[in-house]
């Protein structure tokens, strides 16, 4: 074999230096090199994949998020609804009750002033009553005083007559 390398134009001690200085460098390179490489990339693509997961799972929280963020939107929405539903019902509620109030109090002034107002054209009607009675006796006074009692006798039970007979017809 020696002869048919030699005869190729190949020295075999140099080429097992070559082979061994290879295989001391192929080793050297893969302890030193090729491994702490080889080490970092796949650290790196690890950490691009946990990347990768933790941006997928923040998608979909921040999905999840904006459904209960909606949810509880809609839920306030609802609830502010009802309240002012609920207010404004009161509110009519509470305007019928004063509206109601306002009228009783307005018809028991009203119904105080018709008392008061009664009242008053009794003593009216009692004090005119009483004038006109004193005048009508003044002025019977005078005409009486001035007739003779038989005529006088004869007029009032005439007029007394009359007025029997008129209130009698009435009926």
């Amino acid at each position: 074999m020696s002869d048919l390398l030699n005869h190729l134009g190949v020295d075999w001690k140099l080429l097992l230096a070559q082979v061994v200085n290879f295989a001391i460098l192929a080793f050297v390179l893969t302890k030193f090199a090729y491994k702490p490489i080889l080490g970092m990339l796949k650290k790196r693509s690890d950490d691009i994949e946990e990347g990768l997961r933790a941006s997928e799972e923040s998608k979909e929280r921040l999905s999840k998020t904006k459904i209960i963020e909606e949810e509880r939107i809609l839920a306030a929405n609802k609830k502010a609804l009802a309240m002012v539903q609920a207010a404004e019902t009161t509110a009519k509620v509470r305007g019928e009750a004063i509206m109601e109030d306002s009228k009783k109090k307005s018809e028991g002034m009203v119904e105080s002033a018709h008392k008061s107002i009664e009242q008053e054209r009794g003593r009216m009607a009692e004090e005119v009553g009483k004038e006109a009675s004193m005048f009508v006796r003044m002025g019977l006074e005078k005409v009486i005083g001035k007739m003779d009692f038989n005529e006088r006798d004869n007029a009032l039970i005439a007029e007394a007559l009359k007025e029997m007979k008129s209130a009698s017809t009435h009926k």
